[in-house]
Formats: structure tokens, sequence, C-alpha cells
């Protein structure tokens, strides 16, 4: 068959990310003997004529729109992506009759709402290499009702998420379909998987119900040749996407020692968690080409980190922040400002503790976007922030109450004292004009790297004349 896959993801802030997952599908699909034609929307200044024009000329036969994320999970200036992902719908079904499937990770969080609000023909739950192929396969003579992951309109039964066991088996990203270079141009970065699947239990983290609790890991050797591919293209920078790099340690290990061996030319970052970062395997990414690692701290308080689940202490954050500087990794500290629990001392600790590290950045959004099936939303219901009717298309947020009312001013004054701290929800240190003036400068991979940038220039207007 002909099939279109679609990326609609238009966001560009803090950076514009390659549709990976679409990259995924793409090779899957033409593997199974499919013609297959990527539009990806992100560069495209006229999204209505590109759609238009794709359908005109390639004439699908079954279309994929794959959706990365709901909104931007940021507060108070929260950006629901709906709306125009529903022009997008409106649009095909005016250009094409042919069956549309909706999938992505922000699919696989809201699926039966999504499916309603977009009318789609289906939508497949979780991980589509392997689903997507069996529905076009049994598409003309059959329902693929029976099909782990898949979700037709009037479906009523419950959803098993589509989980892949052997991620080898897939066929390498599909490139040659998508732009990779225009993400590095204006982007700074392509993107790499060496895993899929989280065991831990962050309340708020949609990270297990998107890929299931079960790790999954890319074999070293496959990793190493994808990065290959990558440079072959062009790329020099990536973003690991991993939810978290380091755990299994041992793989991240081998994936740095698979990147030393074959001297892979690349300059690389990834998030990792501070409990299983240690002085050694921060040596060894430095050397395998890493150049800076974003830790999900979330809080410095301990009473915050175990009402979050977080199975770590501010020493662990504090021994992890020193390995990584000695080995010459700069640093960049998630928080979560708001979280249950939340009252004046425990913020304290937090900024207390971002002073103490020194980190190269800190992102701090405030509050935390409550999904479906989260720890978050059993105790948003329980404290009823949120009703048994929420379907949570609209995004909702939790705010401790007692310090919702003077959250956003105390973010604002932390702010203005730290130039290096940025704050998506308030637009603090995060905008296209920034983003662009350091692009123009050269300047690749994550911008939050070079918020010292700004810190330094700080510190040097408020030093004395000799």
């Amino acid at each position: 068959m002909r099939v279109l896959l679609i990326s609609p993801n238009m966001e560009k802030l803090p950076d514009p990310v390659a549709p990976l997952g679409v990259a995924y599908l793409s090779s899957a699909l033409k593997f199974h003997g499919h013609e297959v034609k990527c539009l990806d929307l992100c560069f495209e200044e006229n999204s209505a004529k590109a759609l238009a024009q794709s359908i005109l000329g390639f004439a699908p036969e079954a279309i994929g729109l794959s959706l990365r994320n709901v909104d931007n999970v940021a507060y108070p200036d929260t950006v629901s992506y709906l709306p125009f992902y529903k022009q997008i719908v409106e649009r095909i079904r005016q250009a094409s009759s042919a069956p549309l499937f909706l999938g992505g990770s922000g699919f696989t969080l809201l699926p039966g709402a999504i499916l309603q609000f977009l009318g789609a023909d289906g939508g497949i739950v979780g991980e589509g290499e392997e689903a997507f192929p069996k529905i076009l396969a049994v598409l003309s003579k059959d329902s693929p009702c029976g099909i782990d992951g898949f979700l037709g309109k009037d479906s009523r039964r419950t959803i098993k998420s589509a989980c892949i066991q052997g991620l080898d088996s897939l066929p390498t990203p599909d490139w040659d379909n998508l732009n990779l270079v225009q993400y590095f141009v204006h982007g700074g970065m392509g993107n790499l998987q060496t895993k899929r699947g989280c065991p831990f239990t962050c309340i708020y983290c949609t990270y297990p119900l998107i890929e299931g609790r079960k790790v999954r890991l890319h074999s070293p050797g496959r990793v190493a040749a994808e990065a290959e591919e990558l440079v072959r293209r062009g790329i020099e920078n990536i973003f690991i996407v991993d939810n978290i790099f380091n755990y299994p340690e041992s793989h991240a290990e081998e994936i740095c020692r698979a990147f030393i061996e074959k001297g892979i030319p690349l300059k690389w970052s990834c998030y990792v968690h501070p409990a299983f970062f240690t002085r050694p395997l921060a040596e060894d990414m430095k050397k395998a080409g890493c150049t800076g690692v974003e830790f999900g701290t979330d809080s410095g308080s301990p009473a915050i980190l175990a009402r979050l689940g977080k199975k770590f202490s501010p020493d662990d954050i504090r021994r992890a922040s020193h390995a990584a500087r000695e080995a010459g990794l700069e640093v960049c500290h998630s928080l979560s400002l708001g979280a249950p629990g939340e009252n004046e001392e425990t913020l304290r600790e937090s900024f207390s503790l971002m002073e103490e590290i020194s980190p190269t950045a800190v992102i701090a959004m405030v509050g935390l976007r409550i999904f479906p099936g989260t720890g978050l939303a059993r105790l948003a219901l329980e404290e009823g922030i949120l009703s048994p009717a929420d379907d949570l298309l609209q995004p909702k947020f939790y705010i401790a109450p007692k310090i919702k009312d003077q959250i956003i001013e105390c973010a604002r004054k932390k702010a203005a004292a730290h130039p290096n701290w940025i704050f998506p929800g308030l637009g603090i240190n995060v905008s296209s004009r920034l983003q662009s003036k350091l692009r123009r400068f050269g300047v690749k991979g994550p911008l939050w790297e070079h918020m010292k940038i700004l810190r330094e220039r700080r510190s040097t207007k408020r030093e004395p004349h000799a």
C-alpha cells in the first residue's frame, strides 16, 4: 500500500526535535513492502499547502498521524496542540478518503479521548513498528481489532499497549524520508535511542505508560551503527532520547566503549539518574563524546523527593553533580516547583541545593501536568483537584495549595537573580529570539549547555572596575 506518515509537531522551543518515531515506523513499513512518504510539518511555512500537495501527489491508501505531544506541559503559559491537530485531520478528510490512524507518545497517553476528539478511524496505543504493518495487512479483508495496541473508533474494550521485545529486530530509522539536516541547522541536534521502558515509580511520569516498565535494550553495536549513520549524514551533535541513559549502568558503559572503540566523532547529551551516576561512568561518557547531562532532580527536599516517588536523596544529587563536573561535563538540573507537599521551606531547600551545586543551568517547571494512569492523577482525584469526569485533554496542573498563590512571583524573583535559570512556563530565558541568536553564532547542542554565557556575562557586569 501507499502509506503517508505525517508528523504535525511544529514546536521549536527549546529546540525542534526530529521525529525519530516516524523514522522507525517508516523503515518498518518499507520492510513489509509498503511504499512510504513522510510529511514533516515542522519547518513548513504553509502546512495546509504542504499537506494538500502531499496527498494529491502521492494518493495514499492509508495515512498515519504521529502525535508526539498533546501540549507543552508548561504552566501558566500553556499551549494545547490539539486544535492544530484537529485542523490537520479536517484537511486530510477534505483531500482523501484513505483510512486515518493515530499514534505516537501523545496519543498513547490519552487514546480514547484523542481518537474521539479528532475523529480518526483508529489508533495504535504503544509502539507501532509491528502493529501498524499488521493492521494494514488485514485492512481490506478483516477487522484489526484483535491486534495488540489497536484502538478502533467504536471500540469499548481495554487496549493492551503494543510493546516490542526485541528492539534489534527493528530496521534502522529511515532518515531518507525526512530532512534530518534541517533539524541540525535549526536545532543543532539529531537524536538516537538506546533503550525503551522505565522501571521507576515517579508519581507524575508518563514514560512507563508510553514504553512500559520493562527495560528493553538495543545492543551497543546497533546503537553505534545508528550513530555512525547520523555522522555520515552530516550530524555532529545528538541527544540520546532514553528516559534515563545510565540505567542499567552496565549498558551505558558498553555504549560508551562502543563509541570510543569506533572513534565516533559525535558530541552528545542525555538524561541521567543521580543514583546510578558514578565518576568512572562520567569519565567514560566524556571520552565517548558526551558534553552534558540533565538530571531529573525535581526537588532538593528529602520530603518532596519521597512524595514524588524518587529513589534518590539530596546527597545523591550532590555526589552525581560533582562527578559530572569533575569529568568535564556541563550539568543541568530540572526542578518541579509545587509538587505534593510543597511549602515555603521545601522550596528553600531546593533553591539552596541549586545554589550549592551551581549547575550550568536549571530548568524549573511550575506545577506538574496531570496525566491519566499516573499516581499524581490518583492523588489529584483524592484531593478534589480532578473529578472522575475529567478526560485531561485540556491541561490540568497539580500545584501544592500552600504555595499556589505565591509560586509565580517566587519563580520570577529567582529568575531575576539567576540568568542561567530557565522557566518555560513563564517564557524566561527561553524564546525564539534567544534561540536564533545562539544558533547564528554557531552554537550546537542543547541550548542550556550555553546558559553559562549568560551567567558569566552577569558576573562580569557585577565586578567592580579596577
